[in-house]
């Protein structure tokens, strides 16, 4: 693990910008969608974009150092003070998206940042009408606090049906305007040239017109107006100065203040193509409108795009030092993100279920619904598997984690299987590049003492995750109205924690040359490694054809055999197989590795021959009996594989290995179900299902001759010896 020798600075409040902006543009993009055409996916990533740089901006901000007297020194900062008006503004908007989806969840978070804004705004007020201040501090974001603040309520308070307070808020955000809008030009008319790093904050001067526009257009249900005729009129007469200062916005040195622009340009996008579709002015209007929506995204692109190239550099300053509980804390972060990665593969089993009733595809469809995400993760794995070892940790975590978020959108917004079929190929390549780094990860932030009892929790995170999915998934097809939102919006959640519990863990990979080299496919087994590998592949091979005969083609078993058409009672069943491999998995973690793997392969036997036996019988308890016995051996088996894998790496060669761990493993969970659901319509649900099973015993009794013939081997040189 990289050593600790400097604390890292802490975080502007002017940052905020960058959750701001995003959501700006989320919302053009949403627009876009209703009124253009555009994809609503587009609109949605953005949307789960800017919730993400919220919390890890807040997380961030919260870690900075004076703990609560550093914050109260942050509000009362005379230039960053009024951005931390962007904290519940940003909650606001993003509170207000989520209640078209779950009206009490958003509604609720739409009163708490109201009860935010208000605070700020008027403890803001009051500082500003009390407290003496240099006229050169004053810029544009001292309209944030009670203009955007007020604003932007009044169009979240109407987007939730509060109508009456919005207009009142509406009416207190255009007098604030009106008053600071007053103070500000004469700062800027008669007061010192503003200086360069705050020459950004002057497209916040020009922002309310178009923010006031939006939340007029939400108020009055859409109707154009006279208030949009002087809105829009005001709006263009403030952002064409703009077109005098582009010279010297370009030749400015770029900062993470020039988010200032990225709201005020996303939010006038917004109104214009409101305006813009709303005038009969047929083609051309729509064309225009796109034209505005392009040009938005460019320049909010273009932002972020040299943003990255900030926290590049910021990143090569130096490592970080972090106390030992908070470095506890972000590892539990960790091992939460792990396990909710395994938890949207597992919610799919139960829900595909659903879509099938929903819309009527074969039950190849399905099967390819499924394995379409394990055929994407063991391409990732195999392609991608060491770029961890040359990149990082955390760039490959997040980017997983953000890509599980894109997928978790496509589920959304998913009205056939194909958009499932999407969904899953995505969700595969984020876990295929999440699953290895993650075991990687969590060991090498794991201290000495502890380091045994992690490497056993990385095996049990994805069997537990998956467990866990199943049965949230089949919960959510019993009692929800919309399964799809109640899993994928709660999952979603949990996926922004983990992102900013990854960017708040120590990176624990340098950085090495040789990353694109590290994409061409091949098993990147250490030489110390591959003995044991070729002896534990069979067993690992065993213990995931045991899980996918459960989570793949367990919920047309459940439906076809045994006759079990409840969400809730199938996804019990389900999630058995993965809760005891998960629970078995710890309570293995004392035994001896090897004492453990043969008694995995010993109980994986039994599970296999017991569950072959239950399908033909269709005899239920003896299915349970054996998910329960075959699950255990599973977790016994693997999580003392790769306790026996992993001191076998260092950090350099560790994702690699693992990466091939999982490659075997999810070979065996994905490719064996696809054939079977080709053989389910001419076979028989139940004999294929039988001889799946048969399969599964044959791999354990090949993985129990592996490691006895270890065994004897080494007994021999022993005695050569």
């Amino acid at each position: 693990m990289n050593s600790t020798l400097a604390e890292r600075p802490r975080l502007p409040l002017n940052t905020f910008g960058i959750a701001f902006g995003t959501a700006g543009l989320a919302g053009t993009w949403t627009v876009a969608g209703v009124e253009l055409g555009a994809p609503p996916a587009i609109g949605e990533v953005l949307w789960a974009a800017a919730a993400l740089a919220w919390v890890i901006t807040i997380v961030r901000s919260l870690r900075r150092p004076g703990g609560v007297r550093g914050i109260r020194a942050d509000l009362r900062h005379p230039v960053l003070g009024p951005f931390a008006a962007l904290v519940p503004a940003v909650g606001s908007l993003l509170a207000a998206h989520l209640s078209a989806t779950s009206p009490v969840v958003g509604a609720v978070g739409v009163w708490v940042m109201l009860v935010l804004t208000t605070a700020f705004g008027a403890w803001f007020l009051t500082s500003l009408l009390t407290v003496p201040r240099d006229i050169g501090t004053l810029h544009g974001g001292y309209l944030l606090p009670t203009v955007a603040g007020s604003l932007l309520a009044a169009q979240s308070l109407a987007t939730i049906g509060a109508q009456t307070l919005a207009v009142g808020y509406f009416a207190a955000g255009i007098l604030f305007w009106i008053l600071i809008g007053a103070m500000l030009v004469a700062r800027l008319a008669t007061g010192p040239a503003i200086p360069a790093p705050l020459l950004p904050t002057l497209a916040i001067f020009s922002a309310p017109p178009a923010v006031a526009g939006n939340a007029w257009w939400v108020i009055s249900g859409g109707a154009p107006s006279t208030v949009d005729t002087v809105l829009a009129g005001t709006m263009v007469a403030l952002l064409l100065p703009h077109l005098f200062l582009l010279r010297r916005y370009l030749t400015s040195g770029f900062a993470i203040g020039f988010w200032a622009m990225t709201f005020t340009t996303a939010a006038s996008a917004t109104y214009a193509v409101r305006l813009l579709t709303a005038a009969d002015v047929g083609a051309l209007g729509t064309a225009l409108a796109w034209v505005v929506v392009g040009v938005a995204t460019v320049i909010v692109g273009s932002i972020a795009t040299r943003s990255l190239g900030l926290l590049r550099r910021s990143e090569a300053d130096g490592p970080r030092r972090s106390s030992a509980t908070y470095r506890r804390t972000a590892l539990v972060g960790v091992v939460i993100a792990s396990v909710a990665v395994a938890f949207g593969a597992g919610a799919g089993s139960p829900l595909f279920v659903v879509y099938q009733s929903a819309w009527g595809f074969p039950d190849w469809q399905l099967t390819t619904a499924f394995t379409a995400y394990a055929v994407t993760l063991l391409g990732t794995l195999l392609v991608a598997g060491r770029l961890s070892d040359h990149v990082g940790r955390r760039p490959v975590l997040v980017g997983a984690l953000v890509l599980l978020l894109v997928a978790g959108a496509l589920f959304l917004v998913a009205d056939s299987v194909w958009w499932v079929i999407a969904a899953r190929a995505v969700q595969g390549i984020a876990t295929g590049a999440a699953t290895s780094t993650f075991t990687a990860a969590i060991i090498e932030l794991s201290s000495e003492r502890h380091r045994r009892t992690m490497t056993v929790l990385t095996s049990a995170a994805p069997v537990g995750g998956l467990a866990l999915g199943a049965f949230g998934g089949g919960l959510a097809a019993q009692f929800a109205p919309d399964p799809t939102a109640a899993v994928f919006l709660t999952l979603g959640v949990v996926l922004l924690v983990g992102v900013a519990a990854v960017l708040a863990a120590d990176e624990t990979a340098d950085r090495h040359s040789g990353a694109l080299a590290s994409l061409r496919p091949v098993l990147a087994v250490p030489a110390a490694a591959r003995t044991w590998f070729g002896v534990l592949a069979p067993l690992t091979v065993a213990g995931w054809m045991f899980s996918g005969l459960f989570l793949g083609l367990g919920p047309r078993l459940d439906d076809g055999v045994f006759g079990i058409d409840g969400g809730t009672a199938s996804a019990v069943v389900i999630a058995l197989q993965p809760a005891a491999a998960a629970i078995a998995g710890m309570l293995f973690s004392r035994s001896a590795a090897r004492v453990a793997t043969a008694v995995g392969a010993g109980l994986l036997l039994l599970g296999a021959i017991g569950a072959g036996t239950a399908i033909l019988a269709a005899d239920l308890p003896l299915l349970v009996a054996a998910a329960i016995v075959g699950g255990a051996g599973q977790g016994a088996a693997f999580g003392s594989s790769l306790r026996i894998l992993g001191p076998l790496a260092d950090n350099a060669t560790r994702g690699g290995l693992f990466a091939a761990v999982y490659l075997v493993a999810y070979a065996a969970y994905g490719i064996p179900v696809l054939v079977a659901g080709f053989f389910t319509d001419v076979v028989g649900l139940a004999e294929v299902g039988a001889v799946y099973a048969g399969l599964v015993a044959i791999a354990a009794v090949a993985a129990a001759s592996g490691l006895t013939a270890r065994s004897r081997r080494e007994r021999t040189a022993v005695h050569a010896a």
